[in-house]
């Protein structure tokens, strides 16, 4: 296998064959690379089936399981009425926030990538460096910040909870950004800042969105048919960019608790 290294931050492994099984990997590299490099690019392995799929991640934690079970499709699906399922941009965010149930890791399987140019990526942004470079006059406002969410149940998630801005990831102990953009559009989603005046609200959202978009903090990942991508669902945000809707793009992904 081939490793290089992403930019601004990951690490991309290449099997020498297509006939490598992403079972060949051992838990204890997937651990440690992701740890030290907050995402994992597996590239050219032989395609899993769903058993295979799910054993693999079985080995890095328990599943979380949703109404239809653990596997996500991520397809366009017109009567789905929510963001996730259209080609619609998905804004930065977390997994498993309006479950109460935060996954460790976030893997994604592509059956589907969609056409070269047309949009689709899956982007990242590093919260732990974001934090590392603000001012600490900017870290200490973020400190006293705490955020509800609304929003209404149409597919697996919804309701209502309230999260700090900064936490701590629970393995390294590294400060992290926990923050979610507001939806505005389909299944919009409502945040409610304790610790920021209304008058500076928009400014406030302004700022978050540059920096979770800063080309030094973000990976944006264009798929190609089979990626495996293994993620730290503490230590990064993600989301999506828009895509050709005449174009496929078919994701499956599993939280890993």
């Amino acid at each position: 296998m081939k490793t290089q290294y992403l930019q601004p931050f990951g690490v991309e492994i290449v099997a020498e064959s297509q006939q490598n099984l992403l079972a060949a990997l051992p838990a204890h590299r997937l651990r440690a690379e992701v740890a030290e490099h907050r995402l994992i690019v597996l590239r050219g392995f032989a395609s899993p089936d769903d058993d295979e799929m799910l054993a693999f991640c079985r080995q890095l934690g328990d599943l979380l399981e949703w109404e239809f079970g653990a596997v996500n499709e991520l397809v366009p699906r017109a009567e789905a009425g929510n963001y996730l399922y259209s080609n619609r941009a998905v804004p930065f965010h977390w997994d498993g926030a309006f479950a109460g149930r935060v996954p460790h890791y976030i893997f994604f399987h592509c059956r589907t990538a969609p056409a070269l140019g047309s949009g689709g990526e899956t982007i990242f942004c590093d919260t732990v460096r974001l934090l590392e470079g603000i001012s600490s006059e900017e870290r200490a406002a973020w400190e006293r910040i705490r955020i509800t969410y609304r929003t209404e149940k149409i597919v697996h998630y919804g309701g209502t909870f309230t999260a700090p801005m900064i936490d701590h990831h629970p393995v390294s102990g590294q400060f992290v950004l926990r923050f979610a953009e507001p939806v505005e559009d389909v299944n919009p989603v409502h945040l409610s800042i304790d610790g920021v005046a209304a008058a500076d609200r928009l400014a406030f959202l302004a700022r978050l969105h540059e920096l979770l978009n800063d080309p030094s903090l973000c990976y944006a990942h264009a798929w190609r048919a089979n990626d495996v991508l293994l993620a730290d669902n503490h230590a990064l945000l993600h989301g999506r960019r828009a895509f050709d809707g005449s174009t496929p793009r078919h994701l499956r992904r599993i939280n890993i608790l």
